[in-house]
């Protein structure tokens, strides 16, 4: 998953608060009251780094939301984006952010949301990774050897495509399945002899565990774009409140490249959620590297496409997948241009 927020590894999901885009009065998750008619709006806990956890401490995006009458309610931690998607599925999250080639997955299944903004590929944060000790010094390397990756996701799709990239045929190289949070131990151990990951787990990998970056996403020419997505009920009921959301993850972003490190540490400088030194340095460069959140342009769905094509012949996916339908082109939402 390309584009969440720079942060290390995630915990386990967090009991989620149930009704999907709710409206009424009662308490949030920071007590503040709710207001008559209140569009509540549950999205991932953003942790301890990124533009949203400062918006977290500073109350700045309730508000943005309160000029449309919404309010955020924090609701739960998401290392990668399928949990997130079941949660939007199951009506218990109104908003999360992944990455394409995790959510085209997603898409396949008959999804209840869809996609509103989009990031860019990371060119700098995402790619395979492999010790500094390791003998494998190019993609083409990899034949005869392990490289770990999530089933389906963002990190299978890296491997695949820097197989195809420099031509190194499928049956050459071995995939261990392992969810991201649990690889960064078989990887510091040599027990895989690669990693294929993004920013969350690719940047403690190169600062931690003695790890190289082998290709990143330029390297392989990735179209991994990080995706931002929504309920259907939120679009459909609220877009003004989906429109909102967009204005201030765009200007947010926006702040974040220009001054990363201002928008680490945010609630603690100390502890396992805290970043410093080299691994600290590194979340720095790729963040500066990286673009703001936009609206997605028929250019991006172009890329999209290519995704869901490239997934249909890897037989990721087992039947064609239209992206186009489970896009919505938030600049025609209410609330002004974008």
């Amino acid at each position: 998953m390309r584009k969440l927020p720079l942060a290390l590894a995630a915990a386990v999901p967090l009991a989620l608060l149930a009704a999907c885009g709710s409206t009424g009065t009662g308490a949030t998750a920071s007590g503040a009251p709710e207001k008559a008619g209140q569009v509540v709006v549950r999205i991932a806990d953003p942790g301890n780094d990124g533009y949203l956890a400062v918006a977290k401490k500073d109350g700045s995006l309730d508000a943005a939301l309160a000029k449309v009458n919404a309010k955020v309610r924090w609701a739960g931690d998401f290392p990668v984006f399928a949990p997130a998607a079941q949660a939007i599925n199951a009506g218990s999250l109104d908003v999360a952010q992944g990455s394409i080639t995790s959510g085209i997955t997603a898409l396949a299944v008959k999804p209840s949301f869809k996609i509103f903004a989009v990031t860019p590929p990371d060119e700098a944060g995402e790619g395979i990774v492999v010790k500094n000790s390791s003998p494998i010094k190019t993609v083409a390397d990899l034949a005869g050897h392990t490289v770990a990756v999530g089933k389906g996701g963002t990190s299978e799709y890296l491997l695949l495509k820097a197989l195809q990239t420099y031509g190194v045929p499928l049956d050459k190289v071995k995939r261990v399945y392992l969810a991201p949070v649990d690889t960064a131990p078989v990887f510091g151990s040599g027990k895989v002899d690669a990693w294929a990951t993004f920013s969350t787990f690719l940047a403690p990998a190169v600062a931690t565990l003695d790890g190289r970056v082998l290709a990143d996403g330029a390297d392989i020419k990735s179209d991994n774009y990080a995706i931002w997505v929504a309920s259907n009920t939120l679009i459909e009921k609220h877009p003004e409140v989906v429109k909102a959301l967009y204005d201030f993850f765009h200007e947010g972003s926006a702040k974040e490249i220009a001054d990363p490190k201002a928008y680490q540490n945010v609630f603690t400088s100390a502890g396992p959620q805290a970043v410093a030194g080299r691994l600290q340095d590194l979340l720095i460069d790729i963040r500066r590297q990286g673009k703001p959140v936009q609206a997605v342009t028929e250019a991006d769905l172009a890329r999209f496409r290519d995704v869901a094509a490239f997934y249909l012949d890897q037989k990721v996916l087992t039947a064609p997948l239209d992206v186009a339908q489970y896009v919505v082109d938030v600049t025609t939402l209410p609330g002004g241009g974008a």
